[in-house]
């Protein structure tokens, strides 16, 4: 039995650790949040990729009047893409390289978000089966 100098004495240590159980809770779900975002993303450039390396003939067009890097969005399943760039040799058996930035939008308590973590840069590179159209498909 605990003597009356140690009354709520729990309550306080609970008080004190509740907040950094809460960043740690929280933070866990965001990581899982963010991690999926992650590979939704390189799983859409890695599609597009593909995509690309088996030709393009009109990129303004890949399949049901969609153009490339909004079939590439909808595959991300995100919903603004920025700095979107198809570099390649434009040989066959070259490689040909798709890249992206996507946003991020992790909410911590108690937590600063930093420019850094607002977004990250999904990439895919694999090697041109078929040459594509060859304007490309411009930015995003």
């Amino acid at each position: 039995m605990a003597s009356g100098d140690e009354d709520g004495a729990a309550a306080v240590e609970f008080a004190l650790l509740l907040p950094l159980l809460v960043l740690l809770l929280f933070g866990l779900i965001q990581f899982g949040l963010a991690f999926n975002t992650r590979i939704q993303a390189t799983n859409a450039a890695r599609e597009g990729a593909r995509m690309a390396v088996v030709g393009i003939d009109d990129w303004a067009d890949v399949g049901g009047g969609v153009a490339f890097w909004d079939a590439v969005r909808q595959d991300a399943g995100l919903g603004d893409l920025d700095n979107c760039v198809l570099a390649t040799t434009d040989v066959v058996g070259g490689t040909l390289t798709v890249t992206f930035d996507y946003p991020l939008d992790l909410v911590i308590p108690f937590m600063p978000n930093p420019p850094s973590w607002r977004t990250g840069t999904a990439t895919a590179t694999m090697r041109i089966e078929q040459l594509s159209a060859v304007a490309g498909p411009g930015g995003c």
